[in-house]
């Protein structure tokens, strides 16, 4: 794990906000001068801390009503079925998230699609075509409750 100062975490969290931020409005909102400010962001990529910087869309306004999430139990756990069934989902765009989770099902899938007919069409003739699928269960979402994409960070303990 990268050391962070309170700088650090300042700066992450502001980012996390809004990437788009010019070097010298976040220079100026964690109290450091623009070339240290863009040295510390540099370090924490070149760290492999930020990984990427990307948009976020409106779900809706893109045209993607339907959030699911998709519990997926496999006929067994041999390393070819989990490579076939990890290939496929890398595969197919509208699975936004794939977790491998422990429980009674091996995977958990959070997918967006247009409506119940786009679901109905997804399940019948893209996931349920994987080789190696046992069982699947869907869970719609009916109202998003929270969401955030912005991880809770502090200061390194050895550091405070």
């Amino acid at each position: 794990m990268t050391d962070l100062d309170a700088l650090d975490v300042r700066i992450l969290n502001i980012l996390q906000e809004n990437a788009r931020i010019t070097t010298l409005e976040l220079a100026e909102q964690v109290g450091l001068s623009p070339t240290p400010c863009a040295r510390r962001v540099k370090r924490l990529e070149d760290d492999g801390l930020i990984q990427r910087y990307v948009t976020l869309l409106d779900e809706k306004k893109a045209g993607l009503d339907l959030s699911v999430f998709i519990s997926v139990r496999l006929r067994n756990q041999t390393a070819e079925t989990i490579d076939k069934f990890d290939r496929s989902v890398r595969a197919m765009p509208e699975i936004t998230e794939c977790y491998l989770v422990s429980g009674a099902h091996d995977y958990l899938l959070h997918l967006r699609v247009a409506d119940v007919g786009a679901l109905r069409d997804f399940l019948r003739n893209r996931l349920v075509t994987i080789e190696g699928i046992a069982e699947t269960e869907s869970s719609i979402v009916l109202e998003k409750v929270k969401y955030t994409t912005a991880l809770t960070l502090s200061e390194s303990p050895a550091r405070r």
